[in-house]
């Protein structure tokens, strides 16, 4: 949830009919949404998926940029098609992804000791984003320099959004008109490499498209989620892709932290392409077939064999992405999972065989659950062009948009 009593004076969204576009550059597939938005949320009009060539990307990060940008090229025609010139969307938001990008959840605690009998004003709320704005620009990058020995300069952050706020103790959506001696924000920050940036707004920038905004994914996924900013909330959400895993905690409707790791898809196309002496392409087809169970059972059985090890090296993966992950003194009892590699039976059945309450502190086995399209927040689908797990990035990233235009004060970055 994002809290108005940040920022100043609201003008009025400015919803137009304008078609937009988001761009999830994935390192198998590149999905792109072709949207608009209303007061009524993201209304979903088409979407594309172009097979990206292999040497395109790796691990979710742009290795031939010629490449990526042909691929999108052949995506805005497809989701364009038949549109005059001047109906053509003009601008996008793009997602981002790889190990080195890196989410941070900031809590600012604000002492009233002086004020705490007065009401919060408009002014003294003022005064508390700028603090904590210095607090995220200096010590968020500092923190991201020192964990990946980048220089400070060549960081920089992709978005910033309020996940919750206390005054004495008690959460509340705003703080005007509140007493009290302690508040408490808390804020999730986004931070990637610079190169990692300009990469994506080359992309754009060639596409002639306006960048709306470049989003951390695994933001993206779980902020979508219908209900996942509500207090009562708690969840772990899982997005397997081609090259990597995104994964982003949310307790208490407050994003707790995001992980990355270079583990997805391709490494389990390139398993049954080794053992069964397939291309690449083949291989590919050959794992989507069986996650489909179209595949003759002799074969289904060689295939859950050789994938068996690299499963097991990827959830232990998963395991240690949520070890590191800071400030969480017990995991949610519910995991999401969404992605093309999500499709995978396999990869389902090792999550929930994991010994997860003997390695990390669950009170129970997690349940385990796959996202549907129909399980987001102000996504409007009537023409149902949203169809599997793959489709709720980008859908992701067009909220991110709806945001920006309904609250246009309540973002900000470097």
């Amino acid at each position: 949830m994002i809290f108005p009593f940040f920022f100043k004076k609201e003008e009025k969204p400015q919803f137009t009919n304008e078609l937009m576009l988001s761009i999830d550059i994935g390192t198998e597939v590149l999905k792109t949404l072709l949207f608009r938005c209303s007061e009524m949320g993201v209304h979903v009009l088409k979407s594309s998926r172009i097979f990206q060539q292999r040497h395109a990307m790796r691990s979710g990060v742009i290795q031939s940029l010629e490449t990526v940008v042909e691929n999108c090229e052949l995506a805005f025609n497809e989701v364009t098609e038949g549109l005059e010139e001047q109906d053509r969307p003009k601008k996008v938001v793009m997602g981002i992804a790889g190990e080195l990008i890196h989410g941070v959840s900031i809590v600012v605690n604000y002492d009233r000791e002086d004020r705490a009998e007065k009401q919060v004003d408009r002014k003294e709320q003022q005064n508390i984003i700028n603090q904590v704005k210095d607090n995220i620009l200096t010590n968020g990058k500092e923190e991201l320099s020192s964990k990946y020995a980048i220089p400070v300069d060549d960081i920089e952050i992709l978005h910033i959004t309020v996940t919750g706020v206390e005054i004495g103790g008690m959460p509340v959506d705003s703080l005007i008109g509140f007493t009290g001696k302690n508040v408490r924000l808390n804020f999730y920050a986004s931070f990637a490499p610079k190169t990692y940036v300009d990469m994506l707004r080359q992309v754009a920038s060639k596409l002639n498209l306006e960048l709306m905004g470049i989003v951390s994914q695994p933001f993206a996924m779980s902020r979508a989620f219908v209900g996942s900013s509500d207090k009562t909330f708690s969840g772990i959400f899982i997005d397997i892709g081609g090259g990597t895993t995104d994964i982003a905690l949310i307790k208490n409707g407050n994003i707790i932290d995001t992980q990355i790791f270079a583990f997805g898809g391709r490494t389990l196309t390139k398993r049954i392409a080794k053992e069964m002496n397939l291309d690449y392409r083949h291989a590919e087809s050959r794992k989507i077939k069986y996650s489909n169970s179209e595949l003759d059972i002799n074969i289904s059985k060689e295939i859950r064999r050789y994938l068996s090890r690299d499963l097991a090296v990827w959830v232990e993966g998963v395991k240690n992405a949520l070890s590191i992950m800071e400030d969480v003194d017990q995991y949610p009892s519910f995991i999401y999972l969404c992605g093309g590699g999500s499709l995978l039976p396999d990869l389902r059945k090792v999550l929930i065989e994991y010994p997860w309450t003997n390695k990390l502190k669950f009170m129970r086995f997690p349940k385990v659950l796959l996202i549907t399209p129909d399980k987001l927040d102000l996504i409007i689908d009537k023409h149902q062009v949203l169809s599997d797990p793959m489709d709720i990035t980008p859908a992701g990233l067009a909220r991110f948009a709806w945001d920006k235009i309904k609250y246009p004060d309540r973002h900000f970055s470097d």
